[in-house]
């Protein structure tokens, strides 16, 4: 199976009960269960189709569980990962509480597509990330290009 790419950047806002619109044009390639997690750095929420998360299981299923550090990371990630959500019939998804609050989001919110999975930002968060990116953008461009170009 061929696997869409998410792509784009979308405002949007959070309900009183903590749930949020998925963007029409994130929904097909999401599929009908996904899991949400926190990214990797800890600064957004992160939503992975099933067929991504299974990816991410089986590099966690690799590290020792005598690995004490290992199994310190693999045991954070699982305690703040919900598999198995679905949208209702308008697009909608409960973002658990429990990543709300560890990642700081606000009513303000930013879809962001990252090719193979969806991050949901706090919007004023977001902004300051963006604008550092922008302002620091031939640094990382020139890192990117040359840290991966060697591997390509």
């Amino acid at each position: 199976m061929v696997q869409s790419s998410f792509s784009g950047s979308y405002d949007h806002s959070l309900d009183g009960k903590g749930r949020v619109i998925i963007p029409a044009s994130y929904r097909d390639a999401l599929g009908d269960h996904f899991t949400i997690t926190i990214n990797p750095n800890k600064t957004a929420i992160a939503v992975y189709p099933c067929e991504v998360w299974e990816q991410q299981l089986e590099r966690l299923s690799k590290i020792d569980p005598m690995d004490k550090v290992g199994m310190q990371y693999v045991r954070y990630v699982m305690s703040v990962s919900f598999t198995d959500n679905s949208m209702d019939n308008q697009g909608r998804v409960l973002v658990p509480a429990k990543l709300r609050t560890k990642i700081g989001l606000t009513k303000d919110i930013v879809f962001v597509g990252m090719n193979n999975y969806i991050e949901i930002w706090d919007a004023a968060q977001f902004s300051d990330v963006d604008n550092k990116t922008e302002d620091e953008f031939d640094f990382v461009s020139d890192y990117v290009y040359k840290t991966y170009q060697q591997n390509a």
